[in-house]
């Protein structure tokens, strides 16, 4: 592969203006061809295939056919501020007027008014009205949602609080952070301008990610055609493709321009750097997209989606790494030589440690090994009491109408009114159902359970139970299975246990449970890689541990703040609450790919200088000088990429901004930076032993 790539420069650099002008063709088919097809994000829930409540589900499409939706729902909260109860004439003739309205637009199919619910408060101040509409609910349009906004003042006018809430329509549009990436993009040019003393190279990795990142957008509206793909997922696709972009980008310049310094020859020095920074970058690149297809494993078919998506957007950087870049280095000439830096960035660039970082850490390595090791096992403490669950309205900003129409409702019927369990009793015997409702309203945590109706065939008897408390509360969560375990006993017939508050808790602990089986899968695999690469056992094994250790305390630091409810005002998070159930293993997927990214242009540089001198503290100096200010840059990039996420209005965008950020912080920055070559050097040149018979066995992959 080293050959090939090296060939590849070679030729690269000879037809420099054709791989450009073909670059920049693939960039507009990708554009047309996206813009042409569109885009078909889902904005459904998720479910467990095989999971009770996803065939309880099911088979209450099947056999309750009156209580299927079809069309987008949207609830209406209303609220008397004028000091009258709803039910008087003179509001209830406001509300009629105002569902009037709304039903004059004609995607409306049906509006439900609170009297025919019969769900007004005990105040008699709160009730809520259902608009139903004709079309799904990810079909219908912002412009719908305007339409149905200004019906409602005529109810605000009136002094009755008017919200909007809805499981299936989006209201509000979600900020998804895509100001986030403008500001990142800043950020790593100004990181970049400094690290190289040079505005122009600066741009070079951006305009390539860039490139790369369009591409990868206009293949993930076209795979959004054939995959449940969340909208939220774009946001994944933007962070990777634009993070990793600039990454490898940076990592092909800054080893061509170190390659120049030996050997003038621009076109032998963009072979040597493909033959090894272009290995690198492939092999990590194949590693981050293995971890995310990885996710698939799970039987999630939306996590699934987000895991080939975000491979989309890695691969699309790998390609524009491997190919454009090298094109734009050979076509700027002399201009990318480190000899040709601006006067003004070379002050800011003189200020870096040159060196001086390897030099400390190996002169106290025993001291960084334990300070890390202890620092990274405190953060992971919180993780022992991780709660998963799916954000829901209450963690959405005040500023919303969702967020208000959450809190009415909570106010009036209790937390537990929207985390509605619906059970499925196996019986045609109404009295056999009454002594279900009766256990089920006897349990803890039941703030009442009612008997709605019979299916179809009167085999099935529908009841629906009220939590008191939310949906992503562990109280929920042990009501649930409490019913479940009252199937067949005392009596009792068969119940299954549904409805969006049951398929979010039977992902949650099914994704619990599957965490360790998919972290020790992405452990074991990379121990193997990194001994193929690296001929070592030391190395593979700091660097798993490592990883571990990143990865514990990024996930019980997210655990202290989202879930506990520290820092949150600090980080504009509006409430505490669970834990994204999907984020461990997206964590999981990513960091592992970018975990290994670092450990492979670190250790392989390293291991490069240890061949040349077999002194494995000058080799750790040495790839530190000459690899370290790039994985720092990368890192930072890398980091603020993600930071910016944490900002935006989405809660699951938020969730994956602000772990990623803290994932690449403890990783690049503390276990690539610190602890790996603190422990290369305190293990001395056991760090590179592999017994003979192992070394025999293993397949070679050299990327130095």
């Amino acid at each position: 592969m080293k050959n090939l790539l090296g060939k590849i420069g070679i030729w690269i650099s000879k037809h420099a203006k054709l791989v450009i002008i073909f670059a920049l063709i693939v960039v507009g088919v990708s554009i047309t061809a996206g813009i042409h097809v569109g885009s078909d994000f889902k904005s459904g829930g998720m479910s467990i295939k095989g999971s009770q409540s996803e065939k309880a589900n099911r088979l209450m499409k099947k056999e309750f056919p009156a209580a299927k939706q079809e069309g987008g729902q949207i609830t209406v909260v209303l609220h008397s501020k004028n000091g009258d109860k709803l039910t008087t004439p003179e509001n209830t003739q406001t509300i009629h007027k105002m569902l009037t309205k709304v039903k004059e637009d004609k995607k409306v199919k049906s509006v439900v008014p609170p009297e025919m619910l019969r769900n007004y408060s005990k105040d008699g101040k709160t009730a809520y009205g259902l608009v139903i509409y004709k079309q799904k609910g990810e079909k219908i349009s912002q412009k719908t949602i305007k339409k149905l906004m200004k019906s409602i003042k005529t109810t605000r006018e009136k002094q009755i609080q008017t919200e909007l809430s809805s499981t299936d329509v989006t209201i509000s549009e979600i900020d998804n952070g895509e100001r986030a990436e403008f500001i990142g993009i800043i950020v790593a040019f100004a990181v970049l301008a400094i690290t190289f003393a040079s505005l122009l190279i600066a741009g070079l990795p951006i305009l390539s990610a860039l490139l790369g990142l369009i591409i990868g957008v206009m293949l993930v509206f076209i795979a959004s055609h054939f995959l449940p793909v969340a909208s939220f997922a774009l946001s994944l696709v933007g962070m990777m493709g634009l993070a990793v972009g600039i990454d490898y980008a940076l990592f092909i310049v800054s080893r061509y321009r170190q390659e120049l310094e030996e050997e003038p020859d621009r076109s032998k020095a963009l072979a040597k750097t493909m033959s090894t920074a272009g290995a690198a970058v492939l092999f990590a690149g194949i590693t981050v997209i293995i971890a995310l297809l990885g996710m698939s494993v799970l039987g999630i078919a939306m996590l699934s989606a987000m895991g080939i998506t975000a491979a989309i957007a890695v691969a699309t950087a790998i390609i524009t790494s491997l190919t454009l870049v090298p094109a734009l280095l050979s076509l700027l000439g002399d201009r990318v030589s480190s000899n040709r830096s601006n006067r003004t960035l070379k002050l800011a660039h003189k200020l870096r440690i040159q060196g001086g970082w390897g030099k400390l850490v190996t002169k106290y390595k025993v001291l960084f090994t334990v300070v890390i090791v202890g620092g990274l096992s405190i953060l992971t403490v919180p993780f022992m009491h991780i709660n998963l669950g799916l954000p829901n309205d209450a963690v959405k900003s005040t500023h919303l109408t969702e967020r208000r129409a959450y809190d009415l409702m909570t106010k009036a019927y209790g937390k537990g009114s929207q985390a509605t369990l619906a059970v499925l009793v196996k019986t045609s015997d109404q009295q056999e159902t009454q002594k279900v409702v009766q256990k089920i309203s006897k349990s803890k945590n039941v703030k009442s359970a009612t008997s709605m109706m019979s299916s179809k065939d009167n085999k099935y008897q529908m009841i629906t139970v009220m939590p008191k408390t939310d949906s992503n509360s562990t109280k929920t969560k042990n009501l649930v299975h409490k019913i479940r375990s009252y199937s067949h006993k005392d009596k009792l017939p068969k119940l299954l246990v549904t409805g969006s508050t049951a398929i979010n808790i039977d992902m949650s602990d099914a994704l619990m449970k599957a965490l360790p089986k998919f972290a020790i899968l992405i452990v074991g695999f990379a121990f193997i890689l990194l001994m193929m690469i690296f001929r070592s056992l030391l190395i593979p094994l700091v660097a798993v541990l490592g990883f571990i250790l990143s990865l514990g305390a990024t996930l019980g630091t997210v655990v202290y703040i989202v879930q506990d409810g520290n820092f949150i005002n600090l980080l504009n998070i509006p409430a505490k609450s669970s834990v994204l159930n999907f984020l461990p293993v997206l964590v999981i997927g990513i960091m592992f790919g970018l975990a290994m990214d670092y450990e492979v242009f670190l250790v392989s540089r390293m291991r490069e200088e240890y061949m040349k001198s077999k002194d494995t503290k000058k080799a750790v100096i040495s790839g530190m000088k000459k690899s370290g200010p790039a994985i720092v840059a990368a890192a930072l990039i890398m980091m603020a990429v993600f930071s910016g996420f944490i900002f935006a209005s989405d809660a699951i965008v938020k969730s994956m901004g602000l772990a990623l950020t803290l994932g690449i912080l403890f990783d690049a920055v503390f276990v690539r930076l610190v602890l790996v070559p603190s422990t290369i050097a305190l293990f001395g040149k056991a760090s590179w032993y592999l017994p003979k018979w192992l070394d025999k066995i293993l397949p070679n992959i050299s990327i130095d």
